[in-house]
């Protein structure tokens, strides 16, 4: 939790750095073919989009507080962010999601035996207001075994300075979880971002790997895996050791059809501790032996986000310059019928750095070799430029092979008060004739918000909006079913859940 609990604790006075950001907003737009995408068509079907459906109120652990955090800003008990989702692979009807409730106080899960119509508030077990001992928790993450077993993985705290890493694990559906049990190395203080990936070629195998740094998002990536199911977990070890002002971000294990782990992670670049990013890339290591033995680091994608001076990534309220935080987070899917990889994450290029798109790449052969990056999002081209940012894209792949790629964007933003904002899902069914890595086969853009809701309503940390890092989209056979953030009815940043059928 650096991006949590070390930089929620920052009060950021932005003013000069907002203005610089409207006016860049304001350059070029003379120069954007703004035809050119806009005529791209693509043959597909359309979807059955079912009910928006609120997951995270009433708050299911009411007013409880443990007083964790106090910080600047208007977030709320009630206010929800983060979720993930997970569908299992033996009863695709057992939906599960779970998010961070409140200031990183809880996690909580919503569990659903029907497909996502009807569920069920789970408290997980970590936090002194869900039954555990602890104060504080964050960055959760959810994987189903092949046998239906579900495990969850975050960060537990008593104080900002000290934390863990922790799995908990379901063996109903994620009604009822054990105790939490630590993984990461006593010696480290600073763990973020756990994700934890159970093996779906064996059940006994599950894998946690997050980052460390330094306070300032630099550090090394730590590995921890079960080889029993969950009942021991090895000596938490390095995996990757990047130079002491470089650093690693959002490491996931993806397992390719044939076992082979690979472990992709964002790298960032500085050529001096604690100074800007000057270069950020997509790498990965991989593993044929259970994460026993991990190759040499392999160079992938360069990934040119447009970012702000203080590292995270560019989303800027056009009208008042406010910021909403997003730390340039990639989302990463594999094909389990044939291994392919694909990756999402935000870039500058398309608009020759005017603004962030959704950039996509993938990988046929195990992540050796990667196509060049296209934009994917379908956020129009003949709006202002302030109101094309397109962020926080998360990428899946459904059983058929279908590829959705989740985003925000502003398209509806005009000069009145408020920010409306939407959430997509933009889709592409990969053929030898229709490739994904064309731009002109992706399209299906379902709009997974009923109506536009107004960021600027959404819960502040300091003076940024904060929707949350990143957000759930998984596939239940040939659907697919989305987790994600936006204000409701009352002004409370909250957990909505949708499913989108062909």
């Amino acid at each position: 939790m650096n991006h949590k609990f070390d930089e929620l604790t920052k009060n950021l006075a932005q003013t000069v750095t907002r203005r610089a950001a409207l006016k860049k907003f304001g350059l070029g737009l003379a120069a954007m073919a703004l035809a050119i995408l806009m005529a791209l068509t693509t043959a597909a079907t359309a979807a059955t989009v079912g009910p928006l459906i609120e997951l995270s109120r009433p708050n299911a652990v009411g007013s409880c507080d443990s007083g964790f955090l106090s910080l600047p800003g208007t977030w709320t008990l009630d206010d929800a962010f983060e979720p993930v989702v997970a569908v299992n692979p033996i009863n695709p009807k057992n939906i599960v999601a779970a998010w961070n409730q409140g200031l990183l106080q809880n996690i909580i899960a919503a569990v659903s035996f029907d497909g996502g119509r009807t569920w069920q508030q789970v408290p997980i077990p970590f936090t002194v207001c869900s039954g555990g001992a602890l104060l504080g928790a964050a960055d959760s993450w959810l994987s189903f075994a092949p046998n239906g077993d579900l495990y969850l993985s975050a960060l537990m705290a008593n104080s900002v300075d000290n934390r863990a890493v922790a799995v908990t694990k379901s063996t109903d559906g994620g009604l009822h979880w054990s105790g939490p049990i630590p993984v990461s190395a006593s010696t480290d203080l600073t763990p973020d971002h756990p994700s934890l990936t159970a093996d779906p070629t064996d059940a006994r195998f599950v894998y946690v790997i997050w980052n460390t740094g330094d306070g300032g998002g630099r550090g090394t990536s730590a590995f921890s895996r079960t080889t029993d199911g969950g009942l021991t977990w090895e000596a938490a070890r390095t995996l990757v050791q990047p130079a002491s002002h470089n650093g690693i971000q959002f490491s996931q294990i993806l397992v390719l059809p044939d076992g082979t782990l690979v472990d992709l992670y964002e790298q960032f670049y500085s050529t001096q501790t604690k100074k800007p990013i000057t270069q950020t890339s997509l790498q990965l290591v991989r593993s044929s032996d259970h994460g026993q033995t991990w190759s040499a680091p392999i160079y992938a994608v360069t990934m040119t986000p447009l970012y702000r001076p203080d590292g995270a990534t560019l989303v800027v309220d056009p009208e008042t310059g406010q910021f909403v935080f997003d730390p340039t987070n990639p989302s990463f899917a594999v094909d389990r019928r044939n291994g392919n990889l694909y990756v999402v994450w935000e870039d500058g290029r398309f608009s020759n750095f005017q603004y962030n798109d959704a950039a996509f790449s993938m990988s046929a052969d195990g992540g050796f070799t990667w196509s060049a990056a296209i934009r994917v999002n379908k956020t129009p081209l003949n709006i202002p430029a302030s109101s094309r940012q397109s962020f926080f894209p998360v990428v899946a792949v459904a059983g058929d092979g279908t590829i959705g790629v989740a985003y925000y964007d502003f398209r509806f933003n005009d000069p009145s008060p408020g920010l409306p904002t939407d959430y997509w899902l933009v889709r592409c069914q990969p053929t030898s004739a229709l490739p994904a890595t064309n731009p002109a086969n992706w399209g299906n853009e379902v709009r997974l918000t009923d109506s536009s809701f107004n960021m600027e309503a959404c819960g502040t940390i300091g003076v940024q909006f904060r929707p949350g890092e990143y957000y759930g989209l998984a596939a239940a056979g040939s659907d697919f079913v989305s987790s994600f953030t936006q204000v409701d009815g009352d002004n409370v940043t909250a957990i909505f859940f949708r499913r989108v059928a062909k």
